[in-house]
């Protein structure tokens, strides 16, 4: 961290105050686990403002909920997680580290987390381990059928499609569980870099790694030959016969997906700020249409993700001016 000043008396108050609302996040984030989008970055920014070492201190008041609240796997897991994220945070991008490779250390320790909260107390008792979410699933589906009789008088085609829909998920966990993590991970990961680059944003006593803007965001060129080999070694796998194939295959894909689905994302937004005109509504009602139809443009977006990472469509199109300003 690279600071212009000594703070004054005024800055230092305000840090103290940033501190107290980081220890109120990390209580918070022990009843809510949801809250760890945003309470290792607040974390990580009170350790910025004040000294880094009083990370420990919220992260500490996480510690005593998540260990009053959960089992003892599950706190050590949770709190190990998610004050490993603020001190990488806060030393990272304090010191010039890219923020595409710090995103992807912090979905790694969110991924290692999520293992370690979820499936390790299972491992530990001997279980499989996605035996709890599919214990959840199974009990959702119990308490539904236990009512299917009653819920049937109202809307028994809705009935029949809410059981098919949970049958389906039980007998799914096996197999997507490992990616339902990684979305999970990758969505704590860029969360939190995002509100902690948000925090300091009105900070110039804090430098931070640029940032580019999303619209020019891309993959490194380095990454394209260890997506082929993803791509290739799952559909060798599907091939082969093994008994985790299904698994495996999908946790590739969704590896490969989500990287080149936020791409297609950006190629799109790169296309819409050359626009001339009304980009502001155009973009608009293009990103609540992503919401809508998400299902429907999941696939178009990652090939044209792909695409822009084969052909580099954003290189060859900006020296070229927009139509309008021809």
């Amino acid at each position: 961290m690279e600071i212009s000043n000594q703070p004054t008396s005024k800055e230092t108050r305000k840090g103290y105050w940033i501190l107290l609302l980081a220890v109120v996040a990390g209580v918070l984030a022990a009843y809510v686990p949801l809250l760890l989008i945003i309470a290792p970055a607040l974390w990580a920014y009170a350790g910025v403002r004040t000294k880094p070492y009083w990370i420990l201190i919220p992260a500490a008041a996480f510690a005593y909920g998540a260990f009053t609240f959960e089992t003892a796997t599950v706190a050590i897991a949770l709190t190990a997680g998610a004050l490993i994220v603020a001190l990488l945070l806060s030393t990272l991008l304090t010191h010039g580290f890219s923020n595409s490779d710090t995103v992807l250390i912090l979905c790694g320790v969110f991924l290692l987390m999520l293992y370690g909260a979820i499936c390790l107390p299972e491992l530990l008792n001997g279980n499989e381990a996605y035996a709890a979410i599919q214990s959840q699933v199974g009990d959702i589906r119990a308490l539904y059928r236990a009512s299917e009789s009653q819920l049937s008088q109202l809307n028994p085609e809705g009935v029949t499609l809410i059981l098919e829909t949970l049958d389906t998920m039980y007998e799914g966990v096996p197999v997507a569980f490992v990616s339902v993590l990684i979305i999970f991970s990758s969505v704590l990961g860029l969360g939190n870099l995002l509100f902690f680059r948000a925090f300091c944003k009105k900070q110039d006593q804090i430098k931070l790694s640029p940032m580019r803007p999303f619209r020019d965001w891309t993959l490194p060129r380095s990454m394209t030959l260890g997506l082929f080999a993803m791509l290739i070694g799952s559909i060798i796998v599907e091939f082969t016969g093994w008994a985790f194939a299904e698994s495996f295959s999908m946790t590739a894909n969704i590896l490969l997906g989500i990287p080149l689905f936020v791409q297609g994302i950006c190629v799109l937004d790169f296309f819409i700020e050359r626009m001339q005109k009304n980009r502001t509504v155009v973009r608009t009602l293009t990103y609540i249409g992503l919401v809508v139809l998400y299902q429907y443009m999941l696939f178009p977006l990652v090939l044209v993700g792909c695409f822009e990472q084969i052909f580099r469509i954003r290189e060859r199109m900006r020296g070229v001016p927009p139509r309008a300003a021809v």
